[in-house]
């Protein structure tokens, strides 16, 4: 059996692939076959310490720098900063030098050398189209080479949130306190996962069931609130607990430490097996935000309670909702 903690960050990364190139009913039954084959080899992953700060050029590191102040998420600098030291390893030449054609080149042997998916292809296009138009803005070039290349097209599986009687399902079959908790509370506050992972007691509002998220997407602060079902299951399990840590959720085992972002969606993975049904934390924010829309909710309050900076963001959840679109359209025509 490959050691647990390698296995389960890939394991994570994975089902996060998964969830953009397969339906949501199709997920489970490839992480089992995963699961089943894996018990023959080792995971490993590669040290990003390969790549060093000197390998970096140095008009990418001002770039990163400039990404940095623009509160962008260090997960997501660590990945312009893989992409965009792998793109210069391969050109071999300067950024003044680099054509539209090597970037097309590129990204052909990419897909070639590493079966990379259009998914994941159309990520690396992103960064390297933001870095070059980001040198056209601050006068380091006079044209961006990289903007004649078209999005790359993939197939967009429609994400479905959890239906009233699934989730039903999963607070009765779930018994854990600390497992029902999270659930009723990702449920009603609609909060990311990492928002989860950071959040503190001294954060809770009683009085009006509210939470404030000091470091939400972007550093940015904002405030959530939960239902009365969340307040009664979150106050059992705190209850249960006989340490003094701050966090919210926290491991079970001295010294009681907050629960991390990868723990927590380790807890849902074992959730998942116990209702099998595939639940994860975005899915539950995804759940909120439907009910929320179906229930009336503006789609400005939805967003400020999202924490979404761009309104196009929200309206995914609009647009992969068609329940009101086919009620509007019944009480039209019928």
């Amino acid at each position: 059996m490959p050691p647990e903690i390698p296995y389960e960050q890939f394991r994570t990364v994975l089902t996060m692939n998964l969830c953009n190139v397969l339906p949501p009913d199709e997920i489970t039954a490839a992480l089992k076959a995963v699961d089943i084959s894996i018990n023959d080899y080792e995971i490993t992953r590669k040290p990003m310490a390969l790549i060093t700060t000197e390998e970096v050029p140095d008009v990418v590191k001002l770039y990163l720098a400039s990404r940095a102040i623009s509160n962008l998420a260090h997960s997501s600098l660590v990945q312009y900063k893989y992409k965009l030291v792998n793109f210069f390893k391969v050109m071999r030449k300067s950024y003044t030098d680099i054509q539209t054609n090597d970037i097309r080149l590129y990204l052909y042997n990419f897909k070639a050398q590493n079966n990379s998916s259009d998914c994941y292809l159309e990520s690396i296009r992103v960064v390297i189209n933001q870095f070059f138009q980001w040198l056209v803005d601050n006068d380091y070039l006079l044209r961006n080479p990289c903007a004649k290349i078209e999005k790359i097209k993939y197939t967009r599986y429609r994400r479905k949130p959890l239906a009233p009687i699934d989730l039903e399902y999963c607070r009765w079959k779930v018994t854990d306190v600390r497992e029902k908790a999270l659930i009723d509370f990702l449920f009603s506050t609609g909060c990311r996962v990492s928002e989860c992972a950071s959040m503190r007691l001294s954060d809770i509002n009683w009085n009006d069931r509210s939470v404030l998220i000091r470091h939400g997407k972007g550093d940015k602060e904002r405030t959530v609130y939960f239902n009365a079902e969340a307040e009664v299951s979150l106050k059992a399990y705190l209850d249960s607990r006989n340490d003094e840590t701050d966090a919210i959720f926290v491991n079970v085992r001295a010294p009681h430490g907050a629960l991390s972002k990868g723990a927590l969606e380790s807890i849902f993975r074992k959730i998942s097996k116990q209702v099998d049904m595939h639940v994860f934390p975005h899915k539950l924010r995804h759940t909120f935000a439907t009910v929320s829309l179906r229930s009336g909710m503006p789609l400005e309050k939805l967003q400020a309670l999202l924490g979404h900076n761009d309104p196009k963001t929200t309206l995914i959840y609009a647009k992969q909702d068609q329940t009101d679109i086919q009620r509007e359209h019944m009480r039209a025509f019928t």
